[in-house]
């Protein structure tokens, strides 16, 4: 065989899509394979022929998958389920991985399957199973890929029909003393399924520990289980276990395992359903290994904190007065608050509720209301009921702020507020008279000038009285 072609594995897709629903195969399913396109990783699409590539006993596996509905938080969890065949090329381990859609609306899952060394050329299974959250709940979907090796061990029939692999060993055995045409008993693989899980549609609250109890069956009727070890695993980094591993020496058919425990969620943990993988390895009565892996959701939920602040009511309120009131509302949780609103309810005042709408963790809203202001004797719908009542006075009243959660469950928080409503007053308007202006500057001049003239009409008079003196002298001498 060529050195290069010792790598290479030729893949017959014989896909067909086989969907599982209480053992009844599904003529259509939630999630496809697409098949008449290449991805990235595929040297053809499926119906052309697609080939994974091989190198050094591993072989790289891309499957497009597309989903016929609208799938919650747009994305899948896949694994592979390997089904026990003889001589099966592949190494068993824990291939499940969540793969989220592309801008190109595809899942695509990607993963390198180990394979053993030794492995026997032929037609094998592989089962690949598919877990999507839609609007109604969890769909499982399973899809069986028949995967024909063609370059390892060459197997040879005998003449008695009998399988050997390229050493020419037979691999069937024969019992001694029993008919040569007697064949070993063929032993079934047990399944693991889980039975029992007490938070199966509960939520657990971030910060908070919890009992789970979680209980898992051999379903087989007549295979016993042995050497079995059970892992639990997940990828959030908010879940704590108390118990990580379990061994159990011997499962009788139909027999359980209680893998019940305590779990922790921290405080920051996101509201989302968890998945957590239970993976199990065990062998049958003749030592024959196996592997399974069952995946169970937490549903993980956050309180919600909001909170109404800077609301302040005015003082008074003259009747038939319009005053605005800013206010802000935050979202001090980690979780999303849903149709956050304001409303009023006061004796003779009227508001228009304020809606915010949905908030996310860790914002804030800046909202306004415009109160109007009536008169005590007036109901909700600012009808007066009683003409004997007082009109004006001290009122009370309360602000409630409310908000949903996911579930549409109402949280209200109220604030209580007291305030005046006054008569309206009559403001007289007087209009003042004015005075004629007059110009003070040329008043001024005009005093200044008869000053003027004053002083010099009484030096005038003196200078006269003084000569008239001089002359009367100057004749009394004569």
């Amino acid at each position: 065989m060529n050195r290069g072609l010792k790598w290479m594995m030729l893949v017959w897709v014989c896909l067909c899509v086989v969907c599982f629903s209480s053992g009844k195969v599904r003529a259509e399913g939630v999630v496809r394979i697409d098949a008449n396109k290449k991805y990235k990783g595929m040297n053809a699409s499926f119906a052309r022929g697609y080939l994974p590539s091989v190198k050094k006993n591993a072989m790289q596996l891309v499957i497009p998958f597309r989903a016929g509905e609208e799938l919650m938080e747009e994305k899948l969890l896949v694994g592979v389920a390997f089904e026990r065949e003889e001589n099966s090329p592949f190494l068993f381990r824990n291939y499940q991985k969540q793969v989220k859609k592309s801008k190109g609306g595809v899942y695509l899952y990607k993963c390198k399957i180990r394979l053993r060394g030794d492995r026997v050329n032929g037609q094998y299974p592989l089962l690949l199973y598919v877990l999507a959250k839609t609007k109604e709940g969890m769909v499982r979907e399973e899809f069986t890929v028949y995967v024909e090796i063609s370059d390892g061990r060459a197997a040879f029939e005998t003449e008695d029909g009998e399988t050997s692999g390229g050493d020419g060993l037979i691999e069937e055995k024969k019992e001694e003393g029993l008919d040569e045409d007697a064949k070993e008993e063929i032993v079934r693989q047990p399944r693991i399924l889980m039975e029992q899980n007490d938070l199966q549609g509960k939520e657990v609250l971030a910060g908070d520990s919890k009992a789970w109890g979680l209980v898992a069956r051999n379903c087989s009727d007549s295979q016993e289980i042995q050497n079995m070890k059970v892992t639990v695993s997940t990828e959030n980094k908010e879940i704590s276990f108390e118990k990580n591993a379990w061994y159990f020496a011997r499962v009788n058919a139909r027999g359980t395992m209680d893998l019940s425990q305590n779990i922790s969620v921290g405080k920051k943990a996101l509201a989302e359903a968890v998945p957590v993988l239970f993976q199990f390895e065990y062998e049958d009565k003749k030592g024959t290994a196996y592997a399974a892996t069952e995946t169970v959701y937490l549903s993980v939920c956050q309180t919600q904190r909001a909170e109404l602040v800077n609301f302040v009511m005015p003082e008074s309120f003259y009747e038939s007065d319009t005053n605005a009131v800013a206010f802000q509302v935050q979202n001090t949780g980690l979780a999303v608050i849903y149709n956050a609103k304001v409303r009023l309810e006061g004796q003779g005042l009227f508001a228009g509720e304020a809606f915010l709408g949905n908030m996310e963790a860790g914002t804030s809203l800046d909202g306004e209301m415009q109160i109007f202001a009536g008169t005590k004797d007036m109901d909700a719908n600012g009808e007066i009921v009683d003409e004997n009542e007082e009109k004006y006075g001290d009122v009370s009243g309360r602000v409630i702020f409310s908000y949903e959660n996911e579930e549409g469950e109402v949280t209200e928080q109220v604030q209580e507020f007291s305030t005046v409503i006054l008569k309206p007053e009559t403001v007289e308007l007087k209009i003042e008279e004015e005075e004629p202006e007059t110009n003070q500057w040329w008043f001024t001049i005009v005093i200044l000038v008869g000053f003027v003239l004053l002083l010099v009409i009484v030096i005038l008079y003196l200078r006269m009285k003084h000569y008239q003196r001089m002359g009367r002298e100057r004749y009394e001498k004569a």
